[in-house]
C-alpha cells in the first residue's frame, strides 16, 4: 500500500513539474515573438 501512495506522489508530482514547465516554454516563447515584433514595428517606424 506505501509503494502505491509512494508512486502516485511520485507521478503527481512528475505531472506538476511537467505542466509547469510547458507553461514556462509557452511564457519564453511568447516573449521572444513580442520582441521581434517590437524590432519589426521599429524598422517600419523608420522608413
Amino acid at each position: 500500500m506505501s509503494i502505491l501512495l509512494g508512486a502516485l506522489v511520485f507521478f503527481s508530482t512528475f505531472a506538476i513539474y511537467d505542466a509547469i514547465r510547458k507553461v514556462n516554454n509557452n511564457i519564453l516563447d511568447q516573449t521572444e515573438e513580442i520582441r521581434k515584433l517590437r524590432e519589426d514595428l521599429k524598422h517600419i517606424n523608420k522608413n
